[in-house]
This record gives structure tokens, C-alpha cells and sequence, in this order.
């Protein structure tokens, strides 16, 4: 399993930017490898048993309707009886994907940490590798502001928020193989959330990372200024330039202010998207589903069963999975 990670470490190294070099970056341990198999091998888990819940959900929607409506019942201790096995499974399913994610959350989190690590300590070696014209070619204050905020960018798109992703793109999958088996036409109907979601995630966090590049960038300098104004404090006020550096520091927090606003603002168009997106499933997955029933009963589609649509519903309307992609978007520097 390392040597396979290895090939996928030496295949990624040709793309220097890519997400999955930034994984692999700065000489992990085998440890690491270990982390990543077994994380990725549990997110991959940990989404498999949610479209399972829908089936069970499903079955039991499908026990009571059969029992409550159909003149011929069932006895009463075979109805409890099949409640009780499901209601156990359900139970047995839970605990399993527990852990799961347990496992998964903890395999990302310390990867994600020791990554970090790795990479401050690389950064640390090449800072010192270099000529002094280099430092004095950049503002003071510029270098650790620029190592907290990144790293912090990094640290949020290689940890925990992985394994949320790959736990929910494997739910997703399995979301729609269950949805199509159960009720095509509705299935088929919900498939626009896909090429949804997508479009909204990569519009939106394009402007958020242009945004959130644009705010670092006038904190950092900033803090540069008001560094070198600490730094020399008995120049600045013998020099009488207390008033323009406060000036400047107070323009360029302006536009440091400015562009957290419209970060903020792209994040809340697409926070409101994902919403309206969510609710039109919601509206369009009843208004078929309610039209599917009423065609079965009347024996049209006898396939289709009040439990097969909750199942439908169930597991698509929960599936907005690909927000995460801009928490790994963020992390590809």
C-alpha cells in the first residue's frame, strides 16, 4: 500500500502545484503514509452507510404503510417483530459509521498537522539558505505574516475537512446508485443539483480566494509598516512622521477592510445559493414523488412504493456534498 502511495507521491511531482503534490510535500514518514491510507480507506467508509439508512428508512415506511392501510394486517408481533430487526440494524449501521469517522477525523487532523510542521520546517531552512538581499528587499513582518496566514489556508485544506469530503463524495455516489435503483424518474430529476453545485462552488470560491488573497496582502503590509514603526520608534517621532504613517497604515486597512467585505459578500451569495438549491430539490423531489404514488396506486408504475420515494428523498436532499470543494480549492497554492 506505501509503494502504491509512492508512485502516486512520484506522479503528482509533476504537477508542482497540484493538490495532491501538496500532500506529499517535504519528505513525509511512512507514518504519514499510513495516516493517509487509513484515512482515506475510512472517509471512503464513513459515507457508505448514510444510503443505507435510506433503504432501511425506506423498508419501515414501507411495513407500516402496508400495515396500516391494506385491510388484510399482518399479526401485531410480525409488524414488531421486523420493526425491532430494522430498528437494530439501524442501531449496528450507526456504531460502524461512528467509527468510521472517528478514525478518519483523527488519521486527517494529525496528518494535516505534521504536514504543516514538515512545511514550516522546510520554509524555516529555506529562509535561511538565502542571500541578506533577499530580506532586505521585503518589508519587516512580511515573512511571518505571510507563514501564519498560509499555512493556516493549508493546514484547513489538508486536514480534517479531507476526510468530510471523501466521506461525502463516496456518500454521494452511493446516494444516487440507490436513488436510480429505487425510483429512476425521480432520481433523474434531482441529478441538476450535480451541475449545481459545481458551478456555484467554483464561482463563488474563485471570488472568495481572489478576495481573501487581496485582504492578506494589505494585512501584510500593514503589519510591515507598523513593525518597522515600533521598531524605530524615536526616529518616526524626531522625523515628525507619526501622522502620514498613520495615514497610510489607516488607508491600507481600508482596503483591507473592503475586501473582507466583498469576501464576505461572495460567501453569502453562495451560502444563499446552496439554499436555494436545496429547497428547489426539495420542492421539485415531493411534487414527483407525490405524482409517482399517486401513479402507482392507480397501477401505472408498480414498482414504486411510498417507502422507495422516501428513500429517494432521503438520501439525495442530504447530499450537497460538493461545498467542500472549496475548502481543497484554498489549500492548492
Amino acid at each position: 500500500m506505501v509503494a502504491i502511495l509512492q508512485g502516486l507521491s512520484h506522479l503528482a511531482s509533476r504537477q508542482r502545484h497540484g493538490y495532491w503534490s501538496l500532500l506529499f510535500r517535504a519528505n513525509p514518514s511512512k507514518l504519514d503514509y499510513l495516516l493517509l491510507v487509513v484515512g482515506l480507506l475510512a472517509a471512503l467508509s464513513a459515507g457508505i452507510p448514510f444510503p443505507l439508512l435510506g433503504i432501511i428508512f425506506g423498508q419501515l415506511v414501507d411495513d407500516l404503510n402496508s400495515t396500516s392501510c391494506n385491510a388484510s394486517q399482518r399479526p401485531k408481533p410480525d409488524v414488531e417483530s421486523g420493526i425491532q430487526q430494522k430498528v437494530l440494524l439501524l442501531v449496528y449501521i450507526s456504531l460502524g459509521n461512528f467509527l468510521a469517522i472517528y478514525i478518519h477525523t483523527c488519521c486527517w487532523s494529525l496528518f494535516g498537522e505534521r504536514l504543516i510542521s514538515r512545511l514550516r520546517r522546510q520554509y524555516f531552512k529555506s529562509l535561511l539558505r538565502q542571500e541578506m538581499a533577499f530580506f532586505d528587499n521585503l518589508p519587516a513582518g512580511e515573512v511571518p505574516t505571510h507563514l501564519t496566514s498560509d499555512m493556516e489556508i493549508i493546514r484547513v485544506g489538508t486536514s480534517e475537512k479531507v476526510g468530510i469530503f471523501i466521506s461525502s463524495l463516496a456518500y454521494l455516489v452511493g446516494a444516487y446508485i440507490v436513488a436510480f435503483l429505487k425510483a429512476p424518474r425521480l432520481a433523474g430529476m434531482l441529478v441538476f443539483m450535480i451541475p449545481a453545485y459545481v458551478l456555484m462552488v467554483y464561482v463563488g470560491g474563485f471570488y472568495i480566494g481572489k478576495f481573501t488573497r487581496r485582504t492578506s496582502r494589505h494585512l501584510a503590509a500593514a503589519a510591515s509598516i507598523v513593525s518597522q514603526s515600533l521598531s524605530n520608534v524615536a526616529l518616526v517621532h524626531a522625523l515628525g512622521a507619526d501622522q502620514r504613517l498613520e495615514s497610510k497604515v489607516t488607508n491600507i486597512l481600508s482596503e483591507a477592510q473592503k475586501a473582507a467585505l466583498y469576501k464576505g459578500t461572495a460567501a453569502a451569495i453562495q451560502f444563499g445559493f446552496t439554499f436555494l438549491v436545496a429547497y428547489s430539490a426539495n420542492a421539485i423531489a415531493f411534487w414527483q414523488g407525490s405524482l409517482e404514488i399517486i401513479r402507482a396506486t392507480e397501477g401505472g408504475v408498480p414498482d414504486i412504493t411510498a417507502g422507495a420515494v422516501y428513500t429517494v428523498i432521503f438520501v439525495l436532499l442530504d447530499g450537497s456534498v460538493l461545498s467542500h470543494f472549496s475548502n481543497l480549492a484554498a489549500a492548492n497554492l
